[in-house]
């Protein structure tokens, strides 16, 4: 009788547990979406002529503004109110993604082949090295973007110019979109604008030495 008793106690919990299981909530995990900036007409080829005569140049770490420090898309709602996105994310470091595509927009513009951008190491001789800081690089009000700070130019190791910076560009396709390439498309054309004025300036100094 005793041994009936545990067989059945035995059976009762096996019930309960397998209901148990059956209960348990499906996973309501979302993957994030991760992007990249983009040069300027990637798919054209280098400019005939050399705008900095053989010169090399190198595009040294970018210094962020430390809330741009995290791998989620901003957007700022109020003057001193910013929000991170958790789904919409940089597939690289940020620093590393803006060095990588200024350089590369440089390399279109000034045709010229002879470069290097952080996290890599310099060339061999290296002439000309590029500083960049942010101090905003984020989605705004009125559907558009806007990347706020300095250029600066470096020669022996020792900073020779510097430049304010301030881009806005409008998103191409409305805000209420959850999917975030307009935004990314926008911020890469901010680095567009700020790559022809970064080569504007390094054309104008080489012509006065």
């Amino acid at each position: 009788m005793k041994s009936k008793t545990v067989s059945v106690i035995i059976f009762i919990t096996l019930i309960l547990f397998g209901a148990c299981v059956s209960v348990v909530p499906k996973s309501t995990h979302v993957e994030s979406t991760n992007y990249l900036l983009t040069p300027v007409d990637s798919n054209l080829s280098i400019s005939d002529s050399d705008f900095l005569n053989g010169t090399s140049f190198y595009v040294r770490q970018v210094e962020l503004a430390p809330y741009l420090e995290g791998s989620g898309l901003v957007s700022r709602t109020e003057s001193n109110k910013v929000e991170f996105s958790n789904l919409h994310r940089w597939g690289e470091p940020l620093d590393e993604g803006i060095a990588r595509v200024v350089a590369k927009n440089l390399s279109i513009v000034l045709g010229t082949l002879n470069y290097s951008a952080y996290p890599h190491r310099k060339k061999p001789q290296c002439d000309l090295e590029i500083g960049l800081h942010i101090e905003r690089f984020e989605k705004v009000s009125g559907a558009k973007v806007t990347l706020v700070g300095t250029w600066q130019l470096f020669r022996n190791n020792r900073q020779v110019y510097i430049e304010a910076l301030a881009e806005k560009i409008k998103l191409s396709s409305a805000a209420v979109d959850p999917d975030k390439t307009p935004q990314v498309a926008a911020l890469s054309q901010t680095l567009r604008k700020v790559s022809e004025r970064i080569a504007a300036g390094l054309v104008r100094r080489l012509e006065t030495e």
